[in-house]
């Protein structure tokens, strides 16, 4: 015969998933979530219109063409003039700053590729982490109700027999509700975990089997190389310094848009009328010296940014040697507070069997026993959350410190 209190387990586990395509490791869900996360399609959209950006600043120096062509009067047959002209760009400091921006745009997109995938991971983990915690907690609960409801029947049978009271059934009955109501909530947020994780990925989790597993941290790196390699490639800090790098290139470039500029010019002019026609080729140098009163405020406008960006990223380079540190940090004292925790649940496991014998051989109390099965859930809950906070610490610090 089945036991009960398995069945109720697993009913109230699965009773949100659902029976489609499955996704149950971490690196599975990820690769998944590549093809199907609406906001990655974005971001690497994003990308790729940045790396657009970099082959057409390669071209500064490339030739342009124009062709014109103008009808004097059309209703008399008038004179037309057609022409085709060629110019090549000779001497241009604005246009030799926008050839060097290629390289740090270019920079810049595969930094925001690398950041794309790194919230990637990280959105995908929290998804799984989610479901994984609303199914233990229902697990933990389920435990505890029925418990509490072989309690409540144990209660009723010796308040029949004229041995108990009223009041511990009552209790029992109040506890087993309000267990049972927290259920209700827990399953509802499984639900949204569910719907959350399937949207990411577009697969439908396996819930009872759903582990939000990264690999273990095994660096062997100290602290201080790791905060320094971590400075140099953590996507974030390389964003921030090709922003640098643009901005200070952007300053340059609103002078040198009111520098000279020399071009090199070949037209061809075809010229018809009512009585003679010709074509005529011209070959021109242009120098071109544009005048305005904006170069003072845009100056200012550059100069403002660059600030910014260097301020940002003096920011972000702090912030994340700091992170790296609570990261580590997080990470050496989880496995001790796992040991804990784990003893605490096993030391739970054995508060609850002592006390349901002690009540019923008179010595403890109905609270006693609500207030062991109360902390067990309590530990095995901990347990689990102490698991996750660990798992996402090393997980960041992976992302983080990568070469």
């Amino acid at each position: 015969m089945p036991n009960p209190l398995s069945a109720m387990v697993f009913l109230c586990v699965a009773a949100c998933a659902w029976n489609h395509a499955k996704a149950q490791s971490y690196e599975q869900a990820v690769e998944a979530a590549r093809s199907a996360d609406a906001q990655f399609a974005a971001q690497r959209a994003g990308v790729e219109s940045r790396r657009s950006q970099s082959r057409q600043a390669a071209t500064a120096y490339y030739p342009s063409g124009a062709v014109y062509y103008n009808q004097a009067d059309v209703t008399a047959n008038g004179r037309s003039t057609r022409s085709v002209s060629i110019t090549q760009p000779l001497i241009s400091y604005d246009r030799y700053l926008t050839l060097q921006q290629a390289d740090p745009i270019a920079a810049l997109a595969e930094a925001e590729l690398a950041q794309a995938n790194t919230d990637l991971a990280l959105r995908v983990f929290t998804a799984m982490a989610e479901v994984v915690r609303n199914r233990e907690q229902i697990r933990a609960l389920t435990l505890q109700i029925g418990g509490l409801e072989e309690q409540l029947r144990r209660a009723v049978r010796t308040r029949e027999l004229g041995q108990g009271t009223v009041t511990d059934v009552s209790d029992f009955r109040v506890r087993v509700a309000a267990a049972q109501a927290n259920c209700v909530s827990l399953r509802n947020a499984l639900t949204a975990a569910d719907r959350n994780f399937t949207l990411l990925t577009g697969l439908h989790g396996d819930i009872p089997a759903m582990q939000a597993d990264v690999p273990a941290w095994n660096d062997p790196r100290p602290l201080d190389m790791l905060i320094d390699d971590v400075r140099a490639s953590a996507p974030q800090n390389r964003t921030a310094r090709m922003n640098v790098a643009l901005a200070e290139l952007a300053l340059k470039r609103v002078k040198a848009q009111y520098l000279p500029q020399v071009s090199a010019q070949f037209a061809r002019v075809s010229t018809s009328g009512v009585t003679s026609s010709s074509d005529t080729n011209r070959i021109a140098i242009t120098l071109t010296a544009p005048l305005g009163f904006s170069p003072w405020y845009d100056n200012q406008r550059a100069a403002h940014e660059l600030q910014r960006t260097q301020d940002t990223q003096r920011f972000t380079e702090d912030s994340l040697a700091s992170e790296v540190a609570r990261l580590d940090a997080a990470i050496r004292s989880s496995r001790d507070e796992i040991d804990i925790r784990q003893q605490a649940v096993e030391a739970a496991r054995l508060s609850v069997d002592a006390n349901v014998k002690s009540y019923q051989g008179g010595v403890k109390t109905n609270i006693d026993v609500v207030t062991s099965y109360q902390l067990l859930a309590d530990a095995e809950v901990a347990l689990v959350n102490t698991r996750l906070l660990s798992s996402e610490a090393q997980l960041r610090l992976a992302l983080l410190a990568a070469r």
